[in-house]
C-alpha cells in the first residue's frame, strides 16, 4: 500500500496528520507572535508589573498542557460532529459506517488548517502592531472583521466569528466527502449536512451566546 492509499484508508494516520499540523501551526504561532512584550503591552493599563510577570511565568510553565490537550480537543470535536451526522443519516433511514463518517469529518477539516497560516502571515507582515485581543479575535474572511470588536457586545463576537468563508467551504467539503465515501448524490449529502450538522451548529451557537449573556450580566 502506497502512502496516498494509507492516508485515505487509515483513520489513525489521517487523525495524526491533522493533529501534527495543528500542533505545528500552534507552536509556530506561539513562537513568532506571542512574546513577553506582548503581555506587557496588552495588560499595562490594567495590571501591575508583578501581576503581568506572574501571568507570563504561568503561561511559560503550563504551555505544554495546551499542546497535550489539542489531540483530545480535536478528537472530541470530530467525534461529536460524526455522531450528529450519523443521527442525520438515521433520520434519513440510511445506515452508514461510523468510521467512514469520521473520515469524512477529518478530511473536511482541511480549510481550517489554512487559517493559522493566514493568521501568522497577517500579524508578521501586515498588522505588525497588535495585542493579545487582536490575536484572539482575528479570524480571516469572517463577518467579525467588519466590526470593531471592542464596541461589540460580547455575545455577538462568536456568531460573527463563526460566520466566515472557511466555515462555508467546510460545509461543501463535508458534503463532498460524504458523497464520495458513501456513494451518495451531492444533493443528498448536502441535505444531511445542512439538516444535522447545521442544526447542531445552530444549537451550539445559541448555547455559547446564552453563556456569554449570563457571564456579561
Amino acid at each position: 500500500m502506497n502512502l496516498i492509499a494509507l492516508f485515505k484508508n487509515n483513520n489513525t494516520v489521517l487523525f495524526l496528520t491533522v493533529i501534527l499540523n495543528v500542533i505545528a501551526f500552534t507552536y509556530f504561532s506561539n513562537l513568532f507572535l506571542i512574546s513577553d512584550t506582548l503581555y506587557y503591552n496588552t495588560f499595562a493599563e490594567q495590571l501591575t508589573i508583578e501581576k503581568i510577570e506572574g501571568i507570563i511565568e504561568q503561561s511559560h510553565k503550563w504551555a505544554w498542557v495546551g499542546y497535550l490537550l489539542l489531540p483530545i480537543i480535536y478528537y472530541v470535536k470530530f467525534l461529536l460532529i460524526t455522531l450528529v451526522l450519523q443521527t442525520g443519516f438515521f433520520f434519513f433511514e440510511r445506515k452508514v459506517s461510523f468510521s467512514i463518517i469520521f473520515k469524512a469529518v477529518m478530511l473536511a477539516e482541511a480549510p481550517f488548517l489554512i487559517v493559522p497560516i493566514i493568521k501568522l502571515f497577517w500579524f508578521l507582515f501586515i498588522q505588525t502592531h497588535y495585542d493579545l485581543n487582536d490575536l484572539q479575535y482575528f479570524f480571516p474572511l469572517s463577518a467579525l472583521q467588519l466590526f470593531d470588536v471592542q464596541k461589540l457586545p460580547s455575545w455577538q463576537v462568536y456568531p460573527l466569528q463563526l460566520l466566515n468563508v472557511f466555515e462555508l467551504i467546510y460545509w461543501v467539503l463535508l458534503a463532498y466527502w460524504l458523497k464520495k465515501l458513501l456513494n451518495l448524490s451531492l444533493n443528498k449529502s448536502m441535505e444531511v449536512v445542512v439538516s444535522s450538522y447545521g442544526t447542531g451548529l445552530l444549537l451550539w451557537v445559541v448555547f455559547i451566546t446564552f453563556l456569554s449573556l449570563n457571564i456579561a450580566s
